[in-house]
């Protein structure tokens, strides 16, 4: 576990939280825009052409939203590219000024590779396990903005969906969510707080109340892993294999195998869940360990 001394660092608290959020809202917005422009330039004459008349600018328009939709994992990998230098530089900043008021545990972030296993096998069982119960549910009908953003993030090439969603932003994700907002708001608050109040920042950003739920459980998982193995690669692989997970399972039509009978359902929802919590008990137990290691209760 991290160390419980409080090592609040100067400034605006609330500052520190969410201007590392809005930095990544600017770059995407950016990245957005570019692409936009880049598109409405390659098509210079239909646009000249659409002005002509309201319904060809609206049928344009309505294309150009569709095809910025349609490449939203590009957008998104960009994106991310462009911003993960700068939560790394926050990371190390932030690590460097808490060398300062710490003393360091030699055993710190030690910890077997093999034991990074529980990480991949819990995002992959979990992550299937909570996808199955969001769709059993049928919340995803009610919300339309989950919809169109499944559409379009599922609409690229299969290999940039598997490098894009399941390895660029995933490593950003953790980056920005855990290894900055997650241990800054650690600074100030104990583990379990820490761990919430992250999980519903990462929640809330996602914006729809499926990727809400979605987020909010996996918010937790990847904090509590943070937390436990104490290196930003216990997160950062638990998150990509849930997410190469969802990319296969929903490119390969895995899911709709899954879902063509009630039992086959039910029963492979049942075992991933428990799966999952024999994985997350095994991670638990690494926490006890560390801390029965260090004398504490």
């Amino acid at each position: 576990m991290f160390n419980n001394q409080p090592n609040r660092q100067p400034g605006n608290p609330f500052a520190r939280i969410i201007i590392p959020i809005l930095i990544y809202w600017a770059i995407n917005f950016l990245v957005d825009i570019v692409v936009v422009a880049a598109y409405l330039a390659a098509r210079a004459q239909d646009l000249l052409h659409a002005y002509e008349s309201q319904t060809a600018f609206q049928t344009f328009m309505e294309e150009t939203l569709t095809f910025a939709l349609s490449h939203s994992t590009e957008i998104t990998s960009a994106a991310a590219v462009l911003a993960l230098p700068i939560y790394i530089y926050m990371m190390r900043k932030d690590e460097k000024y808490r060398r300062l008021f710490t003393v360091p545990d030699p055993d710190s972030g030690k910890t077997s590779a093999w034991t990074y296993l529980y990480a991949v096998l819990l995002g992959v069982t979990a992550g299937v396990a909570l996808n199955n119960i969001l769709i059993l549910s049928n919340i995803s009908s009610i919300s339309a903005s989950y919809q169109t953003t499944s559409a379009g993030l599922y609409a690229s090439p299969v290999i940039i969906e598997v490098i894009g969603l399941g390895v660029i932003v995933p490593v950003l994700e953790e980056c920005l969510y855990r290894g900055v907002i997650f241990r800054r708001i650690r600074d100030m608050v104990d583990a379990r707080k820490a761990i919430l109040f992250s999980a519903l920042i990462f929640a809330v950003v996602h914006g729809n109340i499926v990727q809400f739920l979605y987020a909010f459980v996996f918010g937790l998982l990847l904090s509590y892993a943070y937390e436990t193995y104490e290196s930003i690669k216990a997160p950062v692989l638990l998150h990509c294999a849930a997410n190469l997970g969802s990319v296969l399972l929903t490119e390969t039509n895995a899911y709709e195998w899954i879902f063509q009978t009630p039992l086959r359902m039910g029963i492979i929802t049942v075992v991933c869940a428990f799966a999952a919590s024999v994985f997350f008990v095994q991670i638990r137990n690494m926490e006890n360990t560390k801390k029965s290691g260090h004398g504490q209760p």
